[in-house]
């Protein structure tokens, strides 16, 4: 298995691209265009799924954590790459994955706002910009969050497909 330090370097690997793709398309639209509107925001949303994830997928993958490497096994075969299909199943599989937990994790903390006393109708109406951006910082953070704990299950699950395995990097010495 690989150690949790790995895996929140393989999480750091799945959300970093992203977010800077996704930084940089709210402060065009929203900073620089004053787009008032969501239409882009959801066209962006769009593609960044189907385009911008699947090749952080593949890239993310294929980095070496901690002497070990994820390989990918097709039709009994080691592949050296995902194909854009195997990654956007793997995107698919820690999107709504992490999404279930996100939810769960917001409904907690509007348990405890609740407690608190907090009403959020009495916070300030925010801006596209703002929204955008407090949007796309707590989608990097529940990345990265949730993303190491949801790792070893990614590993371990059997696509219809593909499967993914561990494999050590270390080549084995041999004693004369």
């Amino acid at each position: 298995m690989v150690p949790f330090r790995e895996r929140f370097r393989m999480a750091w690997e799945l959300t970093w691209p992203l977010a800077v793709l996704d930084l940089a398309f709210i402060l065009t639209i929203h900073g620089v265009l004053a787009v008032q509107t969501e239409t882009l925001d959801s066209v962006w949303a769009v593609v960044g799924f189907f385009v911008v994830s699947p090749w952080v997928v593949r890239r993310a993958l294929a980095r070496t954590y901690d002497k070990t490497r994820i390989v990918v096994i097709a039709n009994g075969e080691d592949r050296s790459r995902l194909t854009y299909q195997q990654s956007l199943k793997i995107m698919w599989l820690l999107a709504w994955r992490s999404t279930v937990l996100a939810l769960a994790a917001l409904l907690a903390f509007s348990a405890l706002l609740k407690l608190a006393g907090v009403r959020t109708r009495d916070l300030p109406a925010l801006g596209p910009l703002l929204n955008a951006l407090g949007l796309s910082f707590v989608d990097a953070l529940t990345s990265l969050l949730f993303f190491p704990v949801l790792i070893p299950g990614m590993v371990r699950k059997k696509f219809r497909d593909f499967n993914l395995e561990l494999r050590s990097t270390m080549r084995s010495i041999t004693r004369k």
